[in-house]
């Protein structure tokens, strides 16, 4: 198990995770924003990664970790991707599931749903925080710095849809 700190071209922060496999265009990190804490998978376009450094963790950390990585849903599917684009594909295809968008900085993203995805751009239906959708928007994938799935924010906003669409009380 290796835990990363990659610093992202005209990102602020570094992103931490636990490296899942990696690619010549693609690294895909199960993200540790915290502590112990895991959430989210990210798949992150190496074309716009500046650095990749192991981090020094304690042995209790590398230890709680570990299980959290047993215990974790991380779906082996994932594993076929080899660059940005054919994750847009795989989110096309699962219309219900959200994506967080990281573009040139990192202090937005866009989440929404992937509705189109041509050659060289992708359409995303656009999600509000008050999980309101928004207008259609198209973005180039060579521009995607950052694709992120499964977080605890993106799966509360899709439990929220789905109730929602489901029960109008």
């Amino acid at each position: 198990m290796e835990i990363l700190n990659i610093k992202i071209s005209r990102y602020r922060d570094l992103i931490n995770g636990i490296k899942l496999y990696e690619t010549d265009n693609l690294l895909n990190v199960l993200l540790n924003p915290v502590d112990y804490i895991l959430d989210g998978i990210s798949f992150i376009n190496k074309h716009y990664i500046k650095s990749v450094n192991l981090e020094e963790k304690d042995e209790v950390m590398i230890k709680i970790l570990k299980h959290k990585l047993n215990l974790s849903e991380y779906n082996d599917d994932y594993k076929s991707f080899d660059a940005i684009g054919d994750v847009i594909l795989y989110l096309q295809k699962n219309k219900s599931k959200l994506v967080e968008i990281g573009l040139e900085s990192s202090s937005y993203s866009i989440i929404g749903n992937v509705s189109t995805f041509k050659e060289k751009y992708f359409t995303v239906k656009m999600l509000s925080t008050k999980a309101k959708y928004l207008k259609e928007e198209n973005f180039e994938d060579r521009k995607i710095r950052m694709l992120t799935i499964d977080s605890d924010y993106l799966k509360s906003l899709e439990f929220y849809i789905e109730k929602d669409q489901v029960d109008i009380r």
